[in-house]
Order: C-alpha cells, then structure tokens, then sequence
C-alpha cells in the first residue's frame, strides 16, 4: 500500500515538471494534492471542533452566568438542562477534535514519509553526490522531513480558525457592545504580528539550516577521519572548528527562538490583557457593565487563546516547512549528467568502443566522483575545459585492456566515462552488456562479508568458494572472528585496506558481468597477493570476460591484451605491449623507470624456496607475509555471533529525575533555573491575580452610588472606578515587563544548556578511545548531532517552556478557585488524583515508545550516509531498487514506531480530556445550584470560567508535559554518549612532563609490551622485545595479523598497553600526555585523508607554519605546480574528503603534511601505493632525504619500499621473528624474508 502512494507522489511530481518545467515546479503544490482528500477531511473536522467550542464557552456560559446572576427567571429544570447540554457540547468537542488528530497525524506521517522517500530516491538516483554535501542529504531526511511533518500537523487544524475569531466578535457585540471590538483588534494585531514574526523566523531558519548542515557535516568528516584527527592531535582544531560554526548556529537560533517564545508566552496572556482593555475602555465611555455580560466575555476571549496558543507555534513549524519543502526542491532539480552511452548489442566483436570522446564534469559545477582521478581537469571543469580529450579506444569481447599513465592523467576519469559520471562534449562512447566496477577506493557498507560479496545476488556456494580463493580472502576468512558472517562496520572500519579492497573485487567477480571496470585494485595488496590476484582472478576467473585495468604495477601490462597509455587527459599511445616497446616512446620510458627501480631486489633463485610458495592452482601463498591492517579481531572458538563487533542499539529505561538534573546543571547551575522558574511563578500569579481583580471589581458593582434597579451592578457608575482601571492597567504594563523578562532570560539559560551539552558530548567523541568508533555506526552518532540536537534546540525549550505556563496557570487556578470557593477542593481533588493515576498509567509506556521511535531513526541515517560514499557502485550493479527496498523497510519501522509513540499520545489526552470534561460538568452544577450565601455569583462566574480555561488548556498541559518527558529522551541520548564511554588516557594517574625539544634522538625500545584491542579480545602484540636505534630506517613486514600496523597504534597510544612498556629515547610513553606524544610522531597512511577547508588548513591547521615553508613541503612531494595552478593556490577548496584531487595526490598531500611537521619518528604506511612508478622513485628520494635524521617506520606492502632499509623487522603473531638488516636475512635460507623476496622476484621477473 506504502508503495503505491509512493509512486503516486513521484507521478504527481513528475505531471508537475512536465506541465510547467523542473525550474518552475512546485513541491508543495505536488504535496498538497498527494493528501488533499485527506487534509479537507481535516479542515472539515476542525471546524466542528471550533463550532462546539465556540457553542460551549460562548452561548452556553452566557445562559448559565445569566442563570447565576438571575435565577429566578428560569427553573431548576433549566439550570440542569443548561449543564447537561454544556457537558454534551464539550464531549462532541472532544470526539471531533480526537478524529481531527488521529486523521491528521496519519496524513502528515504519510507526507513525511513521501518526502523521505523523494529524497532517498533522488540521492539513490545521482550518479556522483554532485556538489550536495552528505550533512545537507542527512538533514534533508531527518531535519527537513520532522520539520516538515510538523507544519502540516498542524496547518489544517488551523485554517477554520477565521470562523472562530469571528463568531466571538459577533457573539461579543452582541453580549456587550461594539466596545469588544476594541479587544478583538488587539488580537487581531498580535496575530498579525505573529505572522511578521513567522516571516523573520523563517529569515532566521535559512541561515539556522546552512550554520546546521555545515556543522553536522563536519561532524561526519571528523568521525570518518577520528583516526587520522587523532594521530595529529587535532582534536583542537576541529573542536574548535566545529564550536565556531555552532556559535553562528546558536546565534540565530537565540533571535528565532526570542521571538518564538515571546509568541508562545505572550498567546495565553493577551485574552485578559484585551479583556482589561476593553473593560476600561468600555466604563471609560459610561457603557454599563456587569456580572452576567463581563463573564460570558471573558470566555469568548479564552476562546480565541485556543487560536492564539496554536497559531504561534503552527506558524513557526509552516514557516520551516516551506523552507524544509525547498530544500528537498534544491535537491530535486539537482541534474545527473545526460545519458550518453550507446547500449549497442549488435556489436559482436566489441564491448567498449570510444571514438574521439571529449568528456567533462563541467555540469553541475564542482562535481565529484567516488574516486577522482584529475585534480586541474576537475578544476578547470568550472571553466569549461574538458578532461579527456578526443578519447579513442576499442575493447574487444574477452579482452584485457591495462591502462596506465603518471598522476593526474585522466585514467580514473577513463572509468568514470564509462559509468556516465560525466558530461560527453563530443564523440561517441559504445557499450555492449553489463558492468561491473571496483573502485579505487573500496565501497563496503553496513553487513555481514557475504554480504558485501553477494549485494544481493542469490548465493552459489561453489562459485562463491571460487571467488574467495581468486580474491586471496579465503584465508582472511579463517581469520576473520565469524568468517564471511562477520559483520562489517561502516566503510569497513574492522578491515584493513587490502581487505576491503579485495572485498571489492570478489563482489565485481561474483557478479558475472560483461565489461569489468578495475581501477587500481592491486594497489592495497602485497605483491605476492597481487600476483596471486591477477594471475587466478584477473586472467584466469575472469577469462573470456572484458576487463578494463587501471593500475600502477606496471609488471602486470605485458601480460594484457592491449595497453593505453594516458597524459593529460589525452591517448598518448594505445597498442600491444610489444608494439609499445618496439616503438620506444613514453611508455617505454614509464615501464623503464619501473623496472629500474625494482631491480634493486635481488633474485633468490632457490627451486625448494619457490616450491613452497606454489599452490595447487598455480597461485602464490606466502605464510610470511601478507597486507593487513590489524584492525580485526582473531577467531575464537568462544565467539557467538550474537557477540559481533557492532552491537544493535538497545533501548533503555524511561527517562529519570537524573536526566532533568543533568540539564539543568547544564543551563547553568540550580541556582539559575530556579530564578528562572520564579519568573515563571511571578508571570502566572500575575495573571491570575488579574482575573481575580477583574472579578473582584464585577463583585463591588455600582459601589456606594445610588442607582436605580436597573442600574444594579453596573461598576461604571462605581465611585472607585477610576481606582480599580489604574490597578488593572497596573497589572498588565506589570504582566508584559515580567513576560519580556521571562523571555529573554529562558531562551539564553535553554540554549546555554543545548550548547553546552553539545560542545560537552562533541569533546568526549573526540577523546573516545578508537574502540568507541569501531563499535558504534557514526549513524548514531550523527543523530545525536542533528536530530537529537535540534529537539534539544528548539523542542525541549519549546515544550518545557508551554509545560511551566500552563501547569502554573492550572496550579494558580485550583488555588484561587479553592479559597473563593472552598467546595470545589473535591472536584478539584478527584481531577488531580485521576490525572496522577493516567499519567502513571501511560506516561512511561509513551516514553518507551518515542525512545524505540528515536533508535530506529539511525539505521536510515546511516544508510544514506553510507550509500552517498558508494553511489558509483550501486548504479555500476544497478541497485538502486534494492536499496530503495531496504530504505523503504527500515523507514517503515521507524514510522511504525512513530505513528505507535503519537497515537498513545493522542489516546492520552483524549483520556484526559473526558476526566476533565466530567469535573466540569460537576462544577457546573455546582455553580448553578449553590446559593449566593455560600458564594456571590460572581465569583461563581469566575470559577466556571476558570474551569473551562483549565478544560480548554489540558490539552495543551498533557502535550507539553509528554512531549517534553519524550523530547528529553534525545537530552538522554546525548547524556548515554557523554557518560557511557571511556576516554583516552582515563587511567593515567601521573603526566610527566618532557622538554619541548623531545625526542632529540628518536631512539625506540620496546620492553615486553603486550597489546589487545579490546578487553577480552585476543593479544596482538605479545612480548615485543625490541631497539630501535635513533635515526634508523626500518621496514616493517608479516603476514595477516601478525601486527604491523598495531606497532603504530601502539606508538601513537591508540590502545593502552596490556602489559609492558615502550620508550622514546628513555621515556615511557605511558608516563607523559597523548597531545605530547602524538605531537611529536608523524604517518603518511595507507588511505589518505583530507578535509573540507583549504589546501592550506590541510597540511597546517594551527597556522604554526609561514607560506613559504608550506610551499617547500609542497615542493618537496612534487604538488607544488598542482596547486600553484588552482585558484587560490593555498587558500583553494579541498571540497569532501579531497574529492577534487586524484587519489595519489591525496597521497602526496599527505606526505606534505608529514614534510611539514618534520618529526623525529616517521611512520609510513604503504604511503605511495596509489602512485606511479616514477613519481615514486622521487617520493622514495624525497623521504630517504627529508627524513635522514629521522627515524623511520616503513610497514611494507611492496618490497621495493623496506629494501633500502637499515634492518628489517618481520612480524609473526604479535611476536619479532627475524630483525637485521635486509641482506643478512637474504642469505638465510630459512628466514622469512627471504621467501618474501623470492615471492616479489617471481612477481617481476
């Protein structure tokens, strides 16, 4: 059913673009016609709503006053005909305005689950994330879509609310005079005035949204490079950062706030400040006025508070609605790049065939692929200026085609052509059968192994055993805690590099595609591994199929059917590798360089070493060395699947008194909320000391005077009538000086304490330990930040604020109405016992259900946030209605949570309700049949008044009171990441202090130091007994889990030791600060990662450095012309984690940034993979030169890079195997090493 009405709104919208263009297109227009039965059911119901209010507090209280004031015109009969038709009209009341909720509610859920799904779809839809950030896609789904829903909540309720304003003028004159219209115009000018304030809110809400999208993106990239932040020590920085941009935020929020609140406080206050006014205007003029016309009035204008309650809040929430509405809009209009591949199945001998093809990312502008490949083509696309130029190329069926080229050159934009991610200027580009794709950086989303293998293709168990053999992972499956079961975090946070770069290709392979795109798979792997990969996978499981290889292992292009070799963009030379090195040009020039520089490996050629190194199938097994990060836990015959790393999200108990304390310490202390509640107090004793006054004036009459009978009452003809205005006006010029008060002081305290607890929750993420990260998907984080964060914004605030006005109003009511009139304790008794009981019956069960609502809003979160990261291959496998299935089925859980949390609300207040609407029916039969001996009529007047003020208010009452206690779930939720988690270094009692040249020498031991991951997880260093000398070059290798780059987590202290120690030139690491040690460390990583910010925040984000330092390290890595070529030069736009640049300048940025902190230990993880040959040479020259006083730490994946080293250190289960230098261990027949390079020589050879 969900999935019909789904496809109605997508034909709405696009019936829409195509009668009057996407430009002019209006989504509202297409959301109001999806519902617009429905929303007329409601405006149909909302004006029988405010019919029977309207009958009960205007027509009906004017006849019981006059019964009251008059008895003896009427008969007992008809004082309780009176009370029964009074109860009648306030239960027809009640039922129309509960079928208006329950209608409402279902249709604003179905809009926001149609604006979901708009949204989804459309990000599913685009080929690259073009320019829209993944903050703007996260707030589009959960922001915009709550803010959405809320303004048609409340919108159709409030259309008939003309009718009603006008019934009570009418009824007004009619009861008094034309005075009343005195009052009304008052009203009538504050609701005016609230829709000038609905205006500037909204001027307010833009800027809110754009301080809100960059901030919640910043979160993102801070969570998805936590590691990297960490090893720099730039947590300061980003904090920094970060609470910058939430200071712009909170400033807009405090003006729209201001004027929110002075709305919403001010809407229960101006009935009786224009009843005021017009009673004094009335006796000023010598009108009479009495009792039994005063009363009936004041009810009539207690009417319009039912108007003037909602209308703020309802104005504000349309108000962001439409700005939400755009916002979706923005994203709609955002355009692919057209169609320009020719499905051509006639070809029979081809698969590709490209033919003089100019290609750009011109439009939209500043676009960005899931892995770029050409940092000045991408930024000349602004301008115009093409990428590839007059491409011209044939793949042949069952051909394979090596592509090749420096950094920079387009080849990665080669891939991309194919995958319709850019824009063809001219030429042709051929394609016959499906595609499979592997990019260069590994997509691996939310699930088990097999399911990132599988995406949802049905399982063939042979095939897929087949797969993982060609793809060198079945032993990873051995080691893996729960095989290919195992559950993956996000971008495969529990896999290293190699692992899911593997991952990767099996998916491709298992697919069964015609046309296999591979862009540079071999660069994460060992070259051992990558031979095996490309002799069992490549050339053999992939036989008889197209495939497409970028790469910078330029050994494997002889053995390709076809090579092309690319230079800026263009087709230097394309042909047979024979063919290219007969012809002695460029490519022999490249291929040259490489092999040069790997003829530095000398040859072991040792028949029993390589027998041991072959495998049944004819592929390279080598047991002593592998790639791996360490980032996986080993296999442990006690491990349950229930135990995986990523746990589900449990729902905890309600909300305690813990929870309110701990806001309110964060508004600023007891103390301050407490002055705060007193203005609270003063503003409604205030107001009900006015009404008492009012009433207690009606009660003196005419006075002392001398009047005739019909004079009786008539309090302008009182001597003291000038007495009683001036204390009147009094009372309001004191009301609005308190209320302003109020307002200024609540929304600065409110949002002291949402930004406190932000910046408080933002600093404990940041100094988490790493296995905080590993554990918890940054979906839930993020919604802490962003939905959680705006409740605590506006919401808590908003509810908190209605809550304390008409609790204290209620309280003030029973009050006054006991001491007027002591019998009405018993009624009021039983009201409030019978609200404890409801409240206790159902207020917790309520919270659990917002609380199951709120944890199954993060899954949909973090499957955008994942599939945004993997557009390229899910369109390349066509999934996207697969994900468009999945997405459907967790937001139809989410909303099934949510129509459950709102209908128990709603069933709550309908209780409430009948309970209140029963006390008044017993008050009003009190107040009819009582005599004026035990209470004047006025005063009985004012008590019915009284009472259906406080029927009329518990609706609002029971909504503030379980929203607010639902909304503090989310203050909850920050509270449980806040307190919930260890942070670094929380066991270190003692910080030494070392002097500010440490390390001079950079001497490394490490003294039986033992290290696991996690409490109860396997050790992974175990006993390391090693010297590392001062200025020693060590190359670091091993197999998978052997604990390579564990080394460099344990240097940086990302995990504390089990046991043992390390010292850095006689320092115990342990002893001194994290910011003391990591300051002094610097890693080039396997993944680059940049940030969005400038070139130069990138590689200085303290500004410690001058420009021409800067540029020196730039120099340095050879990015110095790149840049120098951009606009801005330093200040450029790094856009999402480097997007504009290629992967191996990401690469060379990265090694700049090390270059400029020119640190004393240096560790280098495969820092140069995704570069080639010949830039590597010089990256190799350039370290060797720049680090020469340096220690430096080389965790290998290539032999090339640790062969130079002053001694090699093999790893085997956290243990030192073999450490000397590199032709020590060559000579020993049975080291490890040497199998390594014997492996490495049968690779190049």
């Amino acid at each position: 059913m969900q999935t019909d009405k789904m496809h109605e709104l997508r034909t709405l919208w696009n019936q829409e673009v195509g009668s009057v263009g996407l430009q002019q297109a209006s989504l509202l227009r297409v959301l109001l016609r999806f519902q617009m039965k429905r929303l007329l059911a409601i405006v149909f119901f909302a004006t029988l709503f405010m019919l029977f209010l309207f009958f009960s507090s205007g027509v009906l209280v004017y006849h019981i006053v006059l019964y009251i004031m008059h008895p003896d015109l009427s008969s007992v009969g008809g004082g309780l005909g009176l009370c029964l038709v009074f109860f009648l009209a306030l239960v027809l009341k009640i039922v129309c305005f509960s079928v208006m909720w329950t209608i409402n509610i279902r249709t604003a859920i179905r809009m926001r689950t149609g604006f979901c799904m708009m949204g989804f779809h459309k990000i599913l839809s685009l080929r690259t994330h073009a320019g829209v950030s993944v903050g703007q896609m996260v707030n589009v789904l959960t922001t915009d879509s709550q803010k959405m829903y809320e303004g048609f909540l409340l919108a159709p309720m409030m259309l008939p609310f003309p009718l009603l304003l006008l019934g009570c003028a009418i009824y007004s004159c009619h009861i008094l005079n034309y005075t009343t219209l005195i009052g009304f115009a008052i009203l009538f000018i504050v609701i005016l005035a609230q829709l000038a304030a609905a205006k500037i809110i909204n001027k307010f809400q833009k800027k809110t949204v754009e301080n809100t999208d960059s901030r919640v993106r910043t979160i993102s990239e801070i969570l998805t490079c936590i590691k990297l932040i960490k090893m720099f020590v730039w947590e300061s920085s980003f904090y920094s950062r970060v609470t910058d941009i939430r200071g712009l935020e909170r400033r807009m929020l405090e003006k729209a706030a201001l004027i929110q609140n002075l709305s919403v406080t001010l809407s229960p206050l101006v009935p009786i400040m224009a009843v005021i006014v017009t009673f004094i205007a009335h006796t000023a003029l010598g009108l009479p006025l009495t009792a039994s016309t005063a009363f009936p009035v004041i009810t009539l204008f207690n009417c319009v508070r039912f108007i003037l309650s909602w209308l703020a809040p309802t104005i504000n929430f349309v108000s962001e609605a439409v700005v939400s509405v755009n916002r979706l809009k923005t994203l709609l209009l955002t355009e692919n790049p057209e169609s320009y591949i020719i499905q051509n199945s006639d070809m029979k001998s081809a698969t590709v065939v490209m033919e003089k093809a100019t290609l750009s990312w011109n439009r939209p502008l500043h676009q960005e692929t899931e892995d770029g490949d050409d940092l000045v083509s991408k930024t000349r696309a602004s301008e115009g200026t093409p990428v590839l130029r007059d491409i011209s190329f044939t793949l042949h069926k069952g051909r394979l085609l090596g592509v090749c080229g420096n950094v920079g050159s387009g080849k990665t934009s080669v891939i991309c052509s194919l995958l319709e991610q850019m824009h063809l200027q001219k030429g042709s580009v051929q394609v016959s059968g499906s595609i499979a794709y592997a990019a260069q950086q590994a997509w691996i989303f939310y699930g088990t192994v097999q399911d990132n293998i599988l995406m949802g293709a049905p399982l063939d168990l042979c095939r897929y055993n087949r797969v993982l053999r060609s793809c060198c992972l079945d032993v990873d499956m051995d080691l893996l805690p729960f095989g290919d079961q195992t559950l993956l975090g996000e971008q495969g946070v529990n896999l290293s590099g190699g692992q899911r770069q593997r991952i990767s290709l099996a998916r491709a392979v298992y697919s069964d595609r015609d046309l296999y795109l591979l862009d540079d798979p071999l660069s994460a792997v060992d070259v051992h591994v990558g031979k095996h990969i490309f002799e069992e996978c490549i050339k053999k499981e992939l036989r008889g199929k197209s495939v497409i290889l970028v790469t910078h292992q330029l050994q494997y292009l002889e053995y390709c059917d076809e090579v092309l070799v690319l230079k800026d963009g263009a087709v230097l030379e394309a042909g047979p590798h024979q063919d290219l090195m007969q012809a002695g040009r460029h490519y022999t020039a490249l291929l040259t360089a490489y092999l040069t520089e790997h003829a530095s490996a000398e040859r072991v050629p040792s028949p029993t070493r390589f027998s041991s190194l072959e495998r049944s199938d004819g592929g390279i097994v080598n047991p002593a060395f592998d790639e791996s990060d360490e980032n996986i836990d080993a296999s442990s015959p006690d491990c349950k699947l229930a135990d995986q790393l990523i746990a589900p999200e449990q729902s905890r108990e309600g909300v305690g008194l813990r929870v309110f304390l701990k806001y309110l310490q964060a508004a600023g202390g007891y103390c301050v909320s407490f002055l705060i509640l007193v203005l609270f107090v003063l503003l409604m004793t205030n107001a009900a000391l006015t009404y008492w006054w009012m009433s207690y004036w009606l009660e003196q009459g005419h006075g002392t005077a001398n009047v005739t009978s019909s004079e009786q009452g008539d309090v302008s003809l009182n001597p003291d009538l000038r007495f009683y205005q001036k204390i009147s006006g009094v009372l309001i010029v004191l009301m609005l000086i308190i209320c302003i008060t109020k307002c200024v002081s609540y929304v600065k305290v409110t949002l002291h304490a949402a930004t406190t607890m932000h910046n408080t929750l933002l600093k404990k993420i940041m100094g988490n330990l790493m296995s905080f990260f590993d554990t918890t998907p940054s979906g839930r984080i993020l919604n802490c930040f962003s939905s959680s964060q705006l409740e605590i914004d506006s919401l808590v605030p908003h509810h908190l604020n209605v809550l304390l006005i008409y609790s204290l109003m209620a309280l003030t009511i029973c009050i006054i109405n006991s001491v007027v009139f002591p019998v009405m304790l018993l009624p009021i008794l039983f009201l409030v016992t019978g609200f404890s009981v409801l409240l206790r019956m159902f207020l917790r069960n309520i919270s659990e259900l917002k609380r199951m609502e709120s944890i199954s809003r993060s899954p949909c979160i973090s499957l955008c946030t994942s599939i945004v990261k993997g557009l390229g291959t899910i369109h390349a496998y066509d999934k996207t209605l697969t994900y468009t299935h999945l997405f459907q089925s967790l937001t139809d859980t989410h909303v099934n949570n949510f129509l459950l949390f709102n209908f128990g609300l709603r069933w709550l207040c309908t209780v409430v309700d009948c309970l209140c609407t029963v006390v008044a029916l017993v008050i009003s039969l009190m107040v009819v049949f009582i005599s004026n001996n035990v209470c004047s009529a006025p005063m009985r007047a004012l008590t019915l008044s009284f009472i259906i003020q406080l029927t009329n208010n518990c609706q609002h009452l029971i909504l503030s009171l379980t929203e607010l206690k639902a909304r503090f779930i989310s203050v909850d939720r920050l509270l449980e990441f806040t307190m919930g988690s260890e942070s670094e270094a929380s066991g270190q009692l003692q910080v030494d202090q070392v002097s500010e040249d440490w390390p001079q020498h950079g001497a490394i031991t490490f003294l039986d130091y033992k290290m696991r991951y996690r409490q109860n997880s396997p050790v992974v260093l175990n006993g390391l007994q090693i010297h590392i000398r001062a200025g020693e070059k060590i190359g670091i290798v091993g197999r998978t889990g052997s604990g390579k780059s564990s080394l460099a987590v344990a240097l940086y202290r990302l995990v504390e030791p089990a046991g043992g120690s390390i010292l850095i030139d006689g320092v115990d690491i342990t002893s001194i600060s994290l910011s003391a040690l990591r300051s002094q460390l610097s890693i080039i990583p396997q993944d680059p990662v940049l940030f969005t910010g400038t070139v130069r925040y990138n590689l200085d984000p303290f500004s410690r450095h001058s420009d021409e330092e800067v540029w020196a390290a730039l120099e340095k890595a050879f990015m110095k012309d790149a840049i120098s070529s951009l606009d801005g030069k330093l200040q450029a736009v790094v856009t999402d984690n480097g997007g504009n640049l290629s992967v191996g300048q990401r690469q060379l940025m990265c090694l700049s940034r090390a270059l400029l902190r020119n640190s004393k230990i240096v560790l280098l993880d495969e820092a140069t993979a995704s570069i080639d040959a010949g830039t590597d040479a010089l990256i190799q020259t350039t370290i060797r030169e720049a680090f020469q006083s340096s220690t430096v730490l080389t965790i290998a994946h290539r032999i090339n890079t640790v062969l130079h080293s002053d001694r090699i250190l093999v790893l085997n289960h956290g243990q030192a195997v073999e450490f000397d230098r590199p032709d020590v261990l060559k000579l020993r027949p049975d080291s490890q090493f040497s199998s390594l390079l014997a492996a490495s020589n049968s690779v190049t050879s």
